[in-house]
């Protein structure tokens, strides 16, 4: 082993993780040392470290902009993945907005999920590219459009289309689900227009998409099995 081949050993660390291999560069050294450093290590082995992720690069002398270009230029010459980028874009994608009141006529629109922490009053709306979860009610004439899932804490009165987009994968989680409206895709229900019923034991129930038609089921049940 060459002197150069030992002092690039020793600025560089490779280790092996579940997620991937981990580059940690353990002292202080130029920009231009660190990249050759590594460059080199990848070099002394091609064949083992090709189709290799790499899940992290350590180094406490560099700056993000510094190690986006070693990244850069090592994805240019070498057959290597930096699959922490995937991750973290996965993360900053994920957006939730919280909206401590929604009263009558308000209208939210977000590109993410939606959590509504009060009751939804008559004369709301809620539309979400992702899923929605609200902590209270959906009284009667309060509206949710949601391209994922609704899960609602308290009862629906009111109208929800999950699964907006198309996706009758989706699923409707009440308290009490009463909704007046009640869309899954393109799959509707309805309630009655006599609103003359048997009271009813409040419980959780989940509303799903099976054979094109939509079925309520205890959502307790569901739990179990």
């Amino acid at each position: 082993m060459s002197l150069k081949d030992f002092e690039a050993r020793e600025l560089v660390e490779f280790k092996g993780s579940k997620a991937g291999i981990i580059v940690n560069i353990k002292r202080e050294a130029s920009f231009d040392e660190i990249q050759q450093s590594i460059i080199e290590r990848l070099e002394s082995s091609v064949g083992f470290f090709s189709g290799a992720k790499i899940c992290a690069i350590n180094c406490e002398c560099l700056s993000d902009i510094q190690i986006i270009c070693i990244k850069d230029y090592i994805s240019s010459r070498f057959d290597v993945e930096f699959v922490e980028e995937h991750e973290k874009r996965q993360m900053s994608e994920f957006k939730t907005k919280y909206v401590n009141n929604l009263r009558s006529g308000e209208n939210v629109e977000f590109d993410g999920d939606v959590v509504v922490l009060s009751d939804m009053k008559s004369g709301s709306q809620v539309s979400s590219t992702s899923n929605v979860v609200v902590m209270g009610n959906i009284d009667p004439g309060a509206r949710v459009v949601a391209n994922g899932n609704v899960i609602v804490m308290g009862s629906v009165k009111g109208f929800i289309h999950a699964g907006a987009i198309g996706n009758e994968n989706a699923y409707v989680v009440a308290n009490d689900l009463n909704a007046k409206v009640l869309q899954i895709a393109q799959n509707i229900a309805e309630a009655p227009d006599d609103e003359s019923y048997e009271e009813k034991i409040i419980k959780p129930e989940i509303a799903l998409v099976s054979e094109g038609t939509i079925v309520i089921e205890s959502y307790a049940s569901k739990i179990v099995k």
